[in-house]
């Protein structure tokens, strides 16, 4: 995996807008409303309709090679097919997503050097793409919910939200450290089973093709599959839900395995240092890893259910022996209505923590001939302010602070000024 590039593509962005869009159903939640009724007739008859931008901004004020600012977007057009109402088969329904995506890398273009990308809406190429394209099933009461099709390696796994604009702290972090995990807006054939065993406690299990082509732009609009597949990506996670002093909260633990082709970060094919001999890398046909997140909301108003508290904490555990970036910590507060005034307001913080593999870090210093430091660990830190203008429009202004860029001790602090907008029309 090259570094920053590849671990900026993939994204989540607004997929848990998309998919609310049909339990959530309002006119109000649109900029162009009710289409003088028709967007209400189609609801009630089962089909879906969202158009959805989302645009982020960002300029380098310190640290890496150049103070500039650059922009990233995202078009994304998402339907759903409510079955049930259309043709009568309970509890089925049909969806498809594209998106189309424009713009700059302000980590490249700046040269930042941060590990994580500063516009988590930049990845996976100028294209226009099929996100997803899958069938799902409701079965026994609810209590079990199947997909098949094609769909992102994200989502139904690690739902992680994406309101902030730093890459580390938006939607399947996993994927962005871990080699042949193809997040939104790539998508694969693949299946997902939710299934609820208490009121409290559920498994989540996704099965996805690994095929490194889907990322070509070439692949944008391939509903079929390509060859080169190498393997699969299986993922499993436990969840509690618990309700703590009356309050919600969202408990998960995850493991996955992944069989495709690996390239070891340390040792060759022979079994000695890269960094020493030059030679190629031994391979792998498989890597692990787990994760586990926490989010606890500890206080509620009780004058207004809109406003509250939420805290949340993260952590991944990749693969050392294929694995740039070894593990992630996560920690932050989502402050909804911050003032009785604005109550759909939010304020975010996140700080984080990205360790650099110590097996790495040793084959830089080796290639260098031990003559100039390597990575360790990155910082990076997260506030922003959510303004919801309207329920259709909301601007997120953020400062975005990165201590150690790229895990370089001694290299300046990275401070980002950014602007993320989500429009739904």
């Amino acid at each position: 995996m090259t570094r920053k590039y590849r671990v900026a593509a993939g994204l989540l962005s607004v997929c848990a807008c998309a998919g609310a869009q049909a339990a959530d159903y309002s006119p109000s939640n649109f900029l162009l409303g009710d289409w003088n009724g028709e967007r209400t007739r189609l609801h009630e008859q089962g089909v879906d309709f969202q158009l959805t931008y989302v645009n982020e901004l960002a300029y380098n004020t310190q640290g890496g090679d150049e103070h500039k600012g650059t922009y990233s977007d995202q078009l994304m057009i998402d339907t759903n097919f409510d079955l049930q109402k259309l043709v009568g088969w309970q509890g089925a329904s049909f969806r498809m997503t594209f998106t189309n995506r424009n713009g700059e890398n302000l980590t490249a273009e700046a040269r930042t050097n941060t590990l994580l990308a500063a516009q988590e809406i930049y990845g996976y190429g100028s294209v226009t793409r099929l996100v997803q394209f899958y069938y799902q099933q409701a079965l026994l009461d609810d209590r079990l919910v199947v997909k098949l099709g094609r769909l992102p390696m994200s989502g139904d796994v690690f739902p992680f939200s994406c309101k902030f604009q730093n890459l580390t702290f938006c939607g399947t972090v996993p994927g962005y450290i871990t080699p042949n995990w193809f997040t939104w807006p790539v998508s694969q054939w693949g299946a997902a089973a939710a299934a609820r065993l208490t009121d409290e406690v559920s498994v989540n299990t996704a099965l996805y093709q690994v095929n490194p082509r889907f990322t070509e732009n070439s692949q944008g609009l391939n509903f079929g599959s390509p060859s080169g597949t190498t393997g699969y990506l299986a993922v499993g996670e436990l969840t509690w839900t618990p309700t703590v002093n009356g309050l919600p909260g969202s408990y998960r633990v995850g493991i996955w395995r992944n069989t495709g082709d690996f390239s070891d970060v340390y040792e060759d094919v022979n079994g000695r240092p890269i960094g020493l001999t030059g030679n190629a890398p031994v391979q792998h046909d498989e890597a692990s890893g787990y994760y586990a997140l926490v989010e606890q909301r500890v206080y509620q108003d009780p004058g207004n259910s809109a406003r509250g508290i939420n805290l949340f904490a993260n952590f991944i555990q990749s693969d050392r022996d294929v694995s740039n970036v070894e593990r992630v910590w996560h920690v932050g507060t989502f402050i909804s209505g911050p003032f009785a005034a604005r109550p759909q307001d939010e304020i975010g913080l996140a700080i984080g923590r990205l360790e650099v593999n110590g097996k790495s870090a040793k084959r830089v210093r080796q290639q260098n001939g031990y003559t100039q430091p390597a990575g360790d660990t990155e910082y990076p830190m997260e506030l922003y302010y959510g303004v919801s203008v309207t329920p259709a429009l909301t601007l997120r202004p953020n400062l975005q602070y990165v201590v150690n860029p790229g895990g370089m001790s001694g290299d300046k602090s990275v401070v980002v000024f950014g602007l993320k907008t989500e429009v739904s029309f």
